[in-house]
């Protein structure tokens, strides 16, 4: 009897793990997080599909990986302020977790880095035009933009 029952539990705790896991809902935003970073196409670039296509596609990166420093930067907050010898082992999980998460962070922020620089390096080979060049300059430098708002912000509330 005691056993039936247990299997009924672990069977319906399955099926609410599955169902949620399954469940295509949005997360929602911390409003107290930056603004999306909107790249602006320019005009230059407008007509070119693949670039297009990268800057689009290095802007979900780009605000992922913002939204995910800012995150680890909260949930961090209350453990960084305490003295190493004062964490329980709780604590140092959580510790080694946002450090793992900060390492694959920074690991994707630079893949799309060097994949701007490859793709501005091999301009001529992508077709790349002189004024199609400098809108992508200004591209990198939006990026710039977004890690310099990151560190003054997270800056600030260090103080």
């Amino acid at each position: 009897m005691l056993m039936n029952q247990l299997t009924k539990i672990f069977f319906f705790f399955f099926i609410t793990v599955v169902m949620t896991s399954c469940t295509d809902k949005k997360e929602i935003r911390n409003p107290d997080f930056l603004v999306p970073l909107k790249i602006e196409i320019p005009s230059e670039l407008a007509d070119n599909t693949d670039a297009v296509e990268f800057i689009k596609s290095s802007e979900d990166a780009i605000n992922e990986f913002s939204d995910n420093i800012e995150e680890l930067a909260l949930e961090g907050e209350d453990l960084l302020s305490k003295n190493v010898e004062d964490l329980d082992a709780m604590d140092k999980i959580k510790l080694g977790k946002m450090a793992i998460q900060f390492v694959y962070n920074s690991t994707q922020m630079m893949e799309v880095t060097e994949s701007m620089q490859n793709y501005m390096k091999d301009a001529q080979s992508n077709s790349l035009t002189e004024s199609q060049i400098k809108a992508f300059n200004s591209i990198v430098k939006a990026v710039e933009n977004r890690v310099k708002e990151i560190n003054t912000k997270y800056t600030k509330l260090n103080r």
